[in-house]
């Protein structure tokens, strides 16, 4: 197997971790309010679930300026450690304290790793699959959201919640030599910082907040946050919504499993369209399929067409984040990429922690279940329209940055045929030492190179 494709490997494996790590929440908040030693009310869960989004907004805006400075490969080792010891803190946790800090920690792990790993699947990959890489690798995330919600359908069924954590934290420590041994460095990270030292204002934080990326950031930053709401809101209480529209709890964790499984294909088939089509079109059409579906799950429909919807609103509402965060990689030069990606993820982290609050004091108000679903279309409309009414100079960004990396990847392939070819000369050369050398009149066999 290729470098890029044991990191692919290694990158896919990190996200399904982060997205069991997520979902577990979700998937275990109907045995958090029946656990009887904490007796938790349902706006406490909902202030626990925001812990892990808290954490990730603290993780992403300090680690993309670390990985811009120390490399891609380091952080995400660093990152994947932490995951794995939050998850372990919550499994052994003996207080609801306890328990939040473990989530914090999470959160802090999780927040670092996408954007350490996206600028390296995105660095690695081959102009023209750099959509389908980074969506491959996103992939990761609704999968092991599905994984949690299996594992609690069928592991914790009439158990307490903590086998779900100590799963977590075990397939964490298992992932860790694998990525050390696996995962390189990126390319184009070492070329940068071995070929030139960039003036401080041309890199990192500063480049991404300066004009005339600012505007570009702060659209991101926007579309992140709407992004977020939807992923954390409906993942953390999608199966207690449905308990309350009288679905019972396996059920209602079916539908768990559909909405990241449909993230999944969505989220790969959105991917090729933007390697065709770019970047802002998928990312429209993706809120206004979540924006429909989360609407539609509020009607009386048959089950089998409402676990179809769920699929959709899985395709939409949490496929989107995938293709803004390849949307972010590809609009920033590479001394500033990783920190781009920090900040748009950090301070689109608001939503994320807005999500599970927002629906925690909504069920607590007592209101009927499809309000909530009501309140929930609202970012993905949002998200619809602002991707469609910005995105000019993004746009072009964008097509700068990928005719920057078409040529780079032309130099690279001369590069190499140079190398290869030097390497055959000497080759040929060591051949012609050890060949003695034929006598006066004698037939010499040709050679070819």
């Amino acid at each position: 197997m290729s470098p890029t494709g044991r990191a692919l490997a290694v990158g896919l494996a990190a996200m399904t971790l982060e997205g069991f790590d997520l979902v577990a929440f979700g998937a275990t908040t109907p045995l958090l309010l029946d656990y009887r030693p904490w007796h938790l009310t349902v706006a406490f869960v909902g202030l626990l679930g925001s812990l892990t989004p808290i954490g990730m907004l603290v993780g992403s805006l300090l680690v993309g300026q670390f990985t811009d400075r120390f490399g891609r490969r380091r952080t995400t080792l660093i990152s994947i450690a932490v995951v794995s010891a939050g998850m372990f803190a919550c499994a052994v946790a003996p207080l609801p304290a306890l328990f939040g800090a473990g989530r914090f920690v999470v959160g802090l792990g999780v927040g670092a790793v996408y954007p350490a790993m996206a600028p390296l699947i995105y660095e690695l990959a081959p102009d023209g699959r750099k959509n389908l890489y980074s969506g491959i690798v996103q992939c990761g995330t609704a999968l092991g959201g599905a994984f949690a919600a299996l594992a609690a359908n069928t592991l914790l069924a009439g158990h307490s919640f903590h086998l779900e954590y100590l799963t977590g934290g075990i397939a964490g420590l298992l992932l860790l030599p694998a990525a050390y041994v696996w995962v390189p460095e990126s390319t184009a990270y070492r070329e940068a910082v071995s070929t030139s030292v960039p003036a401080p204002a041309s890199r990192g934080v500063r480049l991404v907040l300066r004009p005339p990326y600012l505007s570009t950031t702060l659209m991101f930053c926007a579309l992140a946050a709407l992004s977020f709401l939807l992923v954390f809101g409906m993942n953390t209480w999608l199966p207690q919504l449905m308990q309350e529209a009288d679905y019972p709890l396996r059920s209602s964790q079916t539908f768990l499993v559909l909405l990241n499984l449909g993230a999944t294909v969505g989220g790969m088939g959105m991917a090729l369209l933007a390697d065709r089509a770019g970047s802002k079109g998928p990312v429209a059409a993706s809120f206004a399929l979540g924006a429909a579906a989360i609407v539609a799950m509020s009607a009386g429909l048959p089950l089998p067409v409402l676990y179809a919807i769920v699929v959709l609103g899985g395709c939409g509402a949490v496929g989107v984040q995938g293709l803004i965060n390849v949307y972010v990689s590809r609009s920033y030069p590479v001394a500033a990429r990783a920190s781009a990606v920090g900040v748009v993820l950090g301070v689109g982290r608001v939503g994320a922690i807005a999500g599970p609050a927002l629906g925690g004091r909504l069920l607590a108000a007592g209101l009927e279940p499809r309000w909530n679903f009501f309140l929930f279309a609202v970012p993905a409309v949002l998200g619809a329209a602002l991707a469609l009414a910005v995105g000019g100079r993004t746009s072009r960004a964008d097509h700068q940055n990928r005719n920057q990396e078409q040529e780079q990847d032309q130099d690279q392939d001369q590069q190499q045929e140079q190398e290869q070819e030097q390497e055959d000369l000497d080759k040929a050369q060591d051949q012609d030492r050890s060949v003695p050398a034929p006598l006066a009149g004698e037939p010499t066999a040709g050679r070819t190179r």
